[in-house]
C-alpha cells in the first residue's frame, strides 16, 4: 500500500518524534531506577523537536508519558496512519514485535468498519500489522478473553468504542475495564496474596476485589494497566474532558496517539495536515458546488428533489462511461436531509422521511434504491454499499450520518430544512467529500460534491458549508465554535410580577370571532369559515398564466447562479459565484402533477382531474418536447401558481366576512374565544442573570433568546413609556393568531405602552431577520397584522365580557406590527414615542 506524499510527512515526523523519545525515556528509566527521580522527559523531547507543550500527563504510576495528536482532515487515511504509527511504535520504542494495542473507536459504524479491515488478513492494513508482528496480529474486542500469553506472543490489537472513556462520571467511565472473567492469566491465585502484593508494588493503582482486601480484580482494566499499551485513539477530541484524560491515565499507557480533524487547543499536535495536502493529493471532492432554490424552486422540497434525481441520473451515466472505459466502478448516490424521522412524527407539518421516500417512489424511483438511516431505522446496516451488487442510491436521513459515517459514492446532498437554523448541516458536508477510491477521474463532474437546499439564505448556507470544510479539518481558518444550548439543569415555574397585577385588563389579547348579530360567539376557524369557501377547480390556464411560464423558462434558465467552493493555494477556504448548468431531461407524468396539487387540493379526484387537464393544455401551448424537457420547473411553478391562487381566495374570504360583519375581532374574558396571558411560565432552572426591569414575569428564560430576539428585548426595555412585555412561545397556552391561512402565526413579543400610571396601548411584534424580510410568510403577517390594526384605529375591536371584572373595561387598543432587523431599534422608538 502506497502512502500520499502528506501520509509521509505524518509518519516522518512521528518517526523522528519517536527516535526522541526512545533517547529520553531511557533516561528517565534510568534516573528513576537509580535517584528515584520522576523526570519529565516528555517537556524535553519537545523542547528539542521545538513542539510547543501543551498537555503533559503522567498515568496512574505517576510516570509522565507522551500524549500527541495527528491533526488528520476527514478523508485524510486515519486508519491507515493509526497502522503506520503503531508499526513506528513498535519498532522505535517499543522494539519489540509483541505487546498491547489498545485502540478506541468514536462510532458503532467506525467501530465495525475499522475492526473487520484489521481482521481480514487480505486487507492491506492486517497486512502491514502482520510485518510489524512477523505475522503473530491477535485481534480482539470487548468481551473476548486476553491472556498475558497473548500479549508475550502476539502484537494485540483490542479494539474500544469511545464512550467508554467519555463519560462524565469517573466510576462509569471505568466499568467497561472492570468485566470480570476471562484474564484469570495476568494475576496470580487468589491465595497467594504475597504475589499480588508484588504486582500491587509495581502497579499500585490496580482495582482490588474490595476496600477491604489485598486480592488484585482480575478485570480487562487490571489486564491493561499491567501490559503498559500503546493507546490510540480515533477522534481524540470527543474524549478529552478532565474525566476522560484521567481515565487514559489511569490505564498506564506508555504513548497516547490521538487522530482528529479539529484538535482542541491544549493538545500537543506533532503533525498538521491541511485541506490543500489532500486537495492535491486528490482525496476530496473539490471543489463543492451550492445551489440555491432557482425561482419557483424556493420553498419547494420536491422540486428539489426532482432537480437532484435528474442531476444524479447524469452524473451516473458518466459513472458508466468511465467504468466500461477505464474498468473503475462508482455509483453516485444522495444524501437527502429531512426534518423528521420519528414513528409518531409523520404528519406535524415537517418533511419526513417517509415523505421523501414516498416522493422518490413516485419519481420512479425503485424503493430498492432507496434506503432510510435513523437511530429507529438503518437499512443501510451491514450492507456493502461499495459492492456493484448493491441497489442503493439515495439515503435519507436527519442526524444520524452526521458523524461516523463514510462512503465516498455519495455526492449530493439535498437539504429540506430551513438552512438558517439547520445545525446539522455542517457536519453533513464532510460526508459527501471524500474522492472515490482516492484519486480523481479526470471527469469533473465525477470529481467534485453538490449541496441542494430549498429554504433559506444562500449566505447562511455558504456559512455552513465553509464551517463543515472546518469542522473535517479542511481549512486553516478554524476558530472557537461557541456550543449552544448547554444541558438543561431542569425547569422551573415563574408567575407574573406582582407588581403588573394591577394593570390586568391589559393581559387580553383580541382573537377572531364570528358572530351572528350580537349573538353566537365562537372562535373563527379555518376549517368551517375558509376552506368550505374555496372553489379551486376554477385555477385554469388563461393566457397570461402561459406567457408567464413561457417567459420564465427562456433562454434565461439554460443556466443558474451557483457558489463553488474550495480550498485556495493558501490553504484558505474560497467561496465563488459560478454558472452551472442543468442537468438532462425530464419526464412528463399526471401521477406527479397530482400528487403536487394534492398538497393544495385535498379532493384527489379533483386534483387528478385538473392536471390532467393542464397536462393536455400544456402540450398544445407548448409541444410534447418543451414540456418533458422543462417538466420539473413548470410542475413547479404550476403549483405555485395554484398555491398563490389559493391563497387569493382565502384573503378574498376572510375580508368579505369582515365587510359582511360576520367576522369581528374581539377581546374577551370567555376562554372558549379569548385569550388571556397565561398565569405561570416555565424556564430553565439555571437562573441566568438578566438586565430586565420590565419584563412581565418574575424571571425570563435567556439562554433560549436568539440574537434578534436578545436585541428587541434590549430595545424594549430601553423606552421610556414601557410598562411591562414579554416573550411570546409557540405552546398550545401561548397567544396565536388565526389568519385567512390555515396556519397560525405566533408573534414574538407582546409589549404594553404606558401613558401615566395606566395602560395607553399593547403592541404584539413579530421581528424577522433581515434575510426572510419581503419572502412570502413575512408579507402574508404583515399583511394579517395590518388588518387586526385597522381594525383598532376604525374603533371596530369589539369586547366581550362574561362578567363586570373586577378591574375595570377590558384594553381594546392593540396594534400588530413587524419588526425588521436592522431597522428594530427605529421601528421600537418611533411606537413608544407617538
Amino acid at each position: 500500500m502506497y502512502l500520499k506524499n502528506y501520509q509521509v510527512k505524518v509518519v516522518k515526523a512521528f518517526r523522528e518524534f519517536l527516535d526522541e523519545c526512545r533517547l529520553e525515556h531511557a533516561k528517565a528509566v534510568q534516573a528513576r531506577s537509580t535517584l528515584q527521580i520522576n523526570h519529565n522527559w516528555v517537556q524535553e523531547v519537545f523542547h528539542r523537536k521545538s513542539i510547543e507543550i501543551k498537555d503533559s500527563p503522567t498515568n496512574g504510576l505517576g510516570w509522565y508519558y507522551p500524549r500527541v495528536v495527528f491533526k488528520v482532515p476527514t478523508g485524510g487515511g486515519k486508519t491507515l496512519l493509526a497502522v503506520e504509527a503503531i508499526r513506528e511504535y513498535q519498532e522505535r520504542l517499543a522494539q519489540r514485535r509483541t505487546g498491547l494495542v489498545v485502540w478506541i473507536v468514536p462510532s458503532e459504524t467506525i467501530y465495525s468498519q475499522t475492526v473487520a479491515k484489521i481482521k481480514d488478513k487480505g486487507n492491506p492494513l492486517r497486512q502491514l500489522l502482520d510485518q510489524a508482528s512477523g505475522g503473530r496480529t491477535l485481534v480482539l474486542e470487548k468481551g473476548q478473553s486476553l491472556s498475558s500469553q497473548d500479549i508475550e506472543e502476539n502484537l494485540v490489537i483490542l479494539f474500544v468504542m469511545i464512550q467508554s472513556v467519555s463519560r462524565r462520571n469517573g466510576v462509569e467511565a471505568l466499568k467497561v475495564f472492570q468485566d470480570s472473567g476471562g484474564f484469570e492469566g495476568f494475576f496470580p491465585p487468589d491465595n497467594r496474596t504475597d504475589l499480588h502484593q508484588g504486582i500491587l508494588k509495581e502497579f499500585p493503582n490496580l482495582d482490588l476485589l474490595s476496600e477491604l482486601s489485598s486480592l488484585i480484580r482480575t478485570s480487562l482494566g487490571n489486564a491493561i494497566r499491567v501490559s503498559r499499551p500503546f493507546i490510540v485513539v480515533d477522534e481524540l477530541h470527543k474524549v478529552f474532558s478532565d474525566q476522560a484524560r484521567e481515565t487514559l491515565n489511569s490505564l498506564n499507557p506508555e504513548l497516547v496517539l490521538g487522530l482528529t480533524a479539529t484538535p482542541k487547543e491544549n493538545m500537543n499536535v506533532v503533525v498538521g495536515i491541511t485541506g490543500l495536502d489532500l486537495k492535491e493529493e486528490e482525496m476530496v471532492k473539490l471543489d463543492l458546488h451550492v445551489l440555491p432554490p432557482d425561482g419557483s424552486l424556493q420553498n419547494d422540497w420536491k422540486g428539489m428533489i426532482r432537480e437532484i434525481k435528474k442531476h444524479r441520473e447524469s452524473l451516473e451515466k458518466k459513472a458508466k462511461d468511465l467504468r466500461q472505459e477505464r474498468d473503475i466502478y462508482i455509483r453516485p448516490m444522495v444524501l437527502l436531509q429531512v426534518e423528521s424521522t420519528g414513528k409518531n412524527q409523520r404528519g406535524n407539518g415537517t418533511v419526513h422521511a417517509d415523505d421523501a421516500r414516498e416522493c422518490l417512489i413516485e419519481m420512479k424511483v425503485p424503493p430498492d434504491h432507496i434506503a432510510i438511516k435513523t437511530s429507529a431505522q438503518n437499512d443501510i446496516e451491514d450492507v456493502d454499499l461499495f459492492s456493484p451488487q448493491c441497489p442503493v442510491r439515495y439515503i435519507i436521513t436527519k442526524e444520524a450520518l452526521r458523524e461516523g459515517w463514510d462512503c465516498s459514492f455519495a455526492y449530493i446532498l439535498g437539504i429540506i430544512p430551513n438552512a438558517n437554523s439547520n445545525t446539522g448541516v455542517t457536519q453533513l458536508i464532510g460526508r459527501i467529500l471524500r474522492q472515490p477510491h482516492a484519486r480523481k477521474t479526470g471527469i469533473a463532474a465525477l470529481d467534485e460534491s453538490y449541496v441542494y437546499f430549498t429554504k433559506g439564505e444562500v449566505r447562511s448556507l455558504i456559512d455552513k458549508v465553509v464551517e463543515g470544510f472546518q469542522n473535517e479539518g479542511l481549512g486553516d481558518l478554524v476558530g472557537k465554535i461557541a456550543v449552544k444550548g448547554a444541558v438543561s439543569a431542569g425547569k422551573r415555574v415563574v408567575k407574573i410580577r406582582h407588581d403588573f397585577r394591577k394593570f390586568e385588563s391589559s393581559f387580553y389579547l383580541p382573537a377572531w370571532v364570528m358572530v351572528n348579530g350580537d349573538k353566537h360567539h365562537r372562535r373563527f376557524s379555518y376549517d368551517r369559515d375558509i376552506k368550505p369557501l374555496l372553489n379551486l377547480q376554477s385555477f385554469s390556464l388563461d393566457a397570461v398564466l402561459v406567457a408567464d411560464l413561457k417567459k420564465a423558462f427562456s433562454e434565461e434558465r439554460d443556466t443558474r447562479n451557483s457558489f463553488a467552493i474550495t480550498i485556495d493555494k493558501d490553504a484558505k477556504i474560497t467561496p465563488s459565484v459560478e454558472g452551472t448548468l442543468q442537468h438532462g431531461k425530464d419526464e412528463i407524468s399526471v401521477a406527479y402533477l397530482t400528487r403536487r396539487y394534492s398538497e393544495t387540493i385535498e379532493n384527489p379526484f379533483l386534483a387528478r382531474a385538473v392536471a390532467n387537464s393542464h397536462i393536455k393544455e400544456l402540450e398544445k401551448e407548448l409541444g410534447i418536447e418543451t414540456l418533458s424537457r422543462e417538466f420539473g420547473f413548470i410542475a413547479s411553478f404550476m403549483c405555485r401558481r395554484l398555491e398563490a391562487e389559493k391563497h387569493r381566495q382565502e384573503e378574498a374570504a376572510f375580508v368579505r366576512l369582515i365587510e359582511q360583519k360576520h367576522l369581528v375581532l374581539a377581546v374577551g374574558t370567555d376562554p372558549d374565544f379569548g385569550w388571556r396571558v397565561p398565569e405561570t411560565d416555565e424556564i430553565g432552572a439555571a437562573g441566568t442573570p438578566h438586565p430586565f426591569k420590565y419584563y412581565l414575569f418574575e424571571d425570563v428564560d435567556v439562554p433560549s433568546f436568539n440574537a434578534l430576539e436578545w436585541t428587541v428585548a434590549q430595545h424594549l426595555e430601553k423606552q421610556e413609556k414601557i410598562l411591562w412585555w414579554f416573550r411570546n412561545k409557540t405552546g398550545r397556552k401561548w397567544y396565536s393568531v388565526q389568519g385567512w391561512r390555515q396556519n397560525k402565526i405566533h408573534p414574538d413579543f407582546v409589549a404594553a405602552r404606558k401613558e401615566g400610571d395606566r395602560v395607553q396601548l399593547l403592541y404584539v411584534l413579530e421581528s424577522k431577520g433581515e434575510h426572510l424580510l419581503g419572502n412570502a410568510d413575512t408579507r402574508y403577517k404583515k399583511a394579517v397584522f395590518d388588518v387586526m390594526t385597522n381594525q383598532r384605529k376604525t374603533k371596530n375591536v369589539r369586547k366581550i365580557e362574561q362578567h363586570k371584572l373586577p378591574f375595570g373595561e377590558l384594553n381594546d387598543n392593540v396594534e400588530f406590527h413587524v419588526l425588521e432587523a436592522k431597522k428594530e431599534e427605529e421601528q421600537i422608538r418611533s411606537l413608544f414615542n407617538l
